[in-house]
């Protein structure tokens, strides 16, 4: 994904505990540049690279996380960054009538395919993303936490790097330790994608599960995650995705991680590559 994949997310649930806060952690800031590449369900190649600054801010029940990130997207122009993924263009077409799609008939797409490549880069969408932490993990009870994000539109839409309106969505992520440092995870959501007159985009669900093993005193953590998204254009299929990541703390406070993810669907990206560094104070 253009993002930065659910699973390194997830992995800093893991390696940043509930009682950070507590031991005086406040801050954490970080990057997690991301390289995808696909077709989308064109039949041409779209490279996107995606570099996120991220600072997050640490309360005692959850968490509060700026997103300002710089997008590189090359391709003939059948894609644009939607919600954070690249997406084939649904054009709607006014003057044809309402309802009526470009962009996606045989000779459409036979003139994208003969179109030279162009690479287009700037500021993404910036989100806000919050976190409340419902239960803590203890007996059998899992950790649950509650989230819910909201995108400013302040990417180009004219350079596909975003569809020029906002989005907003809202998840539920639950976690629990089945021994041995092994953990099960899985969360899901839903989210609503901002209305634009030119494009015809569905509203979108996602969910993810995985398994995460702790390593090395709990400084290493290894994880697999099987990842799914509603098709954000009718008629694709939704994006399924296999992803593996590896994250590293070193007692100084900082973190790494990386991540590959390959694609099980023509919605999802063929494969893509993740590294990301960030510090807790």
């Amino acid at each position: 994904m253009v993002k930065t994949p659910r699973a390194l997310l997830w992995v800093t649930l893991l390696l940043f505990p509930l009682n950070a806060f507590a031991q005086g952690e406040q801050w954490q800031v970080g990057t997690a540049p991301s390289f995808s590449s696909g077709r989308y369900g064109t039949d041409t190649r779209t490279d996107v690279f995606y570099t996120p600054i991220t600072a997050r801010r640490l309360f005692e029940n959850g968490d509060l996380t700026f997103v300002v990130p710089f997008t590189c997207i090359r391709g003939n122009g059948g894609v644009t960054v939607v919600n954070g993924m690249p997406v084939r263009q649904e054009r709607l077409d006014p003057a044809a009538g309402t309802g009526t799609r470009t962009g996606t008939t045989d000779a459409t797409r036979t003139a994208a395919t003969g179109a030279q490549a162009t690479t287009a880069c700037g500021l993404g969408d910036i989100i806000v993303r919050g976190r409340y932490y419902v239960l803590d993990e203890r007996g059998w009870l899992p950790t649950i936490a509650l989230r819910a994000h909201v995108k400013a539109p302040t990417a180009s839409e004219d350079k596909g790097l975003g569809t020029g309106r906002p989005d907003e969505g809202a998840g539920i992520e639950v976690s629990r330790t089945i021994g041995h440092g092994l953990m099960a995870m899985v969360d899901g959501g839903y989210t609503n994608i901002g209305d634009q007159a030119a494009f015809d985009f569905n509203n979108t669900s996602w969910y993810d599960v995985g398994l995460a093993q702790n390593l090395a005193k709990d400084l290493v953590n290894v994880s697999v995650f099987f990842e799914e998204y509603r098709a954000l254009v009718q008629g694709l299929e939704n994006s399924r995705a296999v992803i593996a990541a590896v994250s590293v703390k070193s007692r100084g406070g900082w973190r790494m991680q990386f991540s590959g993810d390959f694609g099980l669907s023509d919605g999802a990206p063929d494969h893509g590559f993740t590294f990301g560094a960030s510090r807790r104070f």
